[in-house]
């Protein structure tokens, strides 16, 4: 009787391991999952962020500056002349 005893609690004990193991390696692989996942979206996010921070670096330089001014505000520097393509303008007047 004892040795059965000791023979139903071994299985048992081995059934309990197994099933342990097998949880455990599905939750490894969740995790697993889960990491590659976050250190995909942290790639991005690093990638935008240099990005962004070569944009501000251009937005506040000296040459963006002027372009905007330039284009934005027709400004011109002193002794430049400006000239205007009149086919364009007379293009536009045709079409209204």
């Amino acid at each position: 009787m004892m040795k059965k005893l000791k023979k139903i609690l071994f299985i048992g004990f081995i059934i309990y391991v197994g099933f342990t193991f097998f949880q455990q390696q599905i939750a490894l692989e969740k995790l697993n999952n889960k990491y590659r996942d976050l250190k995909e979206k942290e790639a991005t996010v690093l990638k935008e962020n240099k990005y962004l921070n070569e944009l501000l670096k251009y937005v506040n330089s000296d040459n963006f500056i002027e372009n905007e001014a330039r284009q934005k505000l027709g400004l011109v520097k002193k002794g430049e002349i400006i000239y205007v393509d009149i086919s364009k303008t007379k293009s536009q007047d045709s079409k209204k």
